[in-house]
């Protein structure tokens, strides 16, 4: 089978109304999935696609347009079973200052949603990237687990416009954060989380603002976990790949600035004395993008001030750990740290 390139792809389906009801039909035998054309034969007579959810793992097709005729290949998550898995969709709550903001949130599959333990898991980036409606490993791990797992696409997230994308810039510890916390109370006032069970975990920006949630609501969360966290926003001028280039200069002074009073106020290292909850660090050792510098001033200044912590960093590794085995030491370490916090023992 021969591929085309994507450009005239896409041009081919706007332009072959025939094709266009190729897609319309495959559509409709998959309701409720994203359909993604994958590979095509020059005359379009053959496809392969996939077919996936939020709750439901991809699965590869071969489709034949001229017999009509659909043939299942194979299950690109076999070990994932649907009918056992954590149950994903997509929500809008108002922010404090009238925005919508869109989020995912993953309840446990086997307990009713009241009252349950929350993570509040913020994605990276933080400016273009947003969550949808695919399956995340790490929130579908922590549901399987008992945890409900909000996924906000506050403001400065991509998709949802040029203003909503800009009004996160300089905002990293500020309206960020809030629309965060806003999401929190919004699952709270609903009755499906227990507020006195809340934790915060993210990568990358997702990381500094889970600490930075816990600085600024040091009472409401009880824990918080930061892989591969930014922790000091004047390093990022310092350390690490992006003040290598121009380009890299650029984007830090349009997203957090340079005035030296507000980096201060906006780094969560810079406020440790405001945060009660415990704190986890992973990250890795050849870590080039936020650099594990990060990792070990923070682990200094919790320890100056006897602040319960856990470590885990990994040599070979480094903005995100890509062995399994890493990330399965992670996530076990990571969910006895949220039972010993927030978990049924816990509570009770």
């Amino acid at each position: 089978m021969s591929t085309i390139p994507m450009k005239t792809y896409f041009l081919l389906i706007f332009k072959d109304k025939t094709f266009s009801g190729y897609l319309q039909s495959l559509k409709a035998a998959f309701p409720g999935k994203k359909i993604a054309i994958n590979s095509a034969t020059r005359d379009n007579s053959i496809l392969v696609l996939t077919a996936r959810s939020a709750n439901h793992p991809p699965e590869f097709y071969l489709f034949d347009t001229k017999n009509n005729q659909l043939s299942f290949l194979l299950n690109g998550r076999p070990w994932m079973k649907p009918e056992l898995l954590a149950q994903t969709k997509a929500i809008i709550y108002k922010s404090r200052d009238g925005l919508d903001i869109h989020a995912i949130l993953t309840l446990p599959r086997d307990k009713d949603a009241k009252n349950l333990p929350l993570i509040m898991l913020p994605h990276g980036g933080p400016h273009g990237p947003r969550d949808v409606l695919e399956i995340d490993t790490d929130a579908k791990v922590l549901a399987q687990h008992g945890y409900a797992v909000l996924q906000p696409n506050f403001r400065g997230s991509g998709g949802f416009g040029r203003i909503f994308l800009q009004a996160g810039y300089q905002n990293w510890g500020t309206t960020m954060i809030n629309d965060m916390t806003d999401g929190v109370m919004h699952l709270v006032e609903q009755g499906m989380v227990d507020k006195n069970r809340v934790c915060a975990y993210g990568g990358s920006y997702g990381g500094y603002a889970a600490l930075m949630s816990a600085v600024r609501e040091p009472d409401l969360y009880k824990c918080t976990v930061g892989f591969v966290g930014v922790f000091d926003l004047n390093l990022m001028y310092t350390d690490g790949d992006i003040p290598e280039r121009q380009s890299g200069i650029n984007y830090l002074e349009m997203a957090i600035g340079r005035d030296q009073a507000q980096l201060d106020a906006q780094s969560p290292i810079k406020q440790l004395d405001k945060l009660k909850a415990p704190v986890f660090i992973i990250h890795g050792e050849e870590d080039r993008r936020v650099p594990v510098i990060h990792a070990k001033r923070l682990r200094e200044e919790l320890e100056k001030r006897n602040h319960p912590f856990e470590w885990l960093v990994k040599e070979k590794e480094g903005h995100g750990f890509y062995k399994p085995e890493n990330n399965v030491e992670r996530w076990q370490r990571m969910l006895a740290f949220f039972d010993k916090y927030i978990g049924e023992t816990e509570k009770n």
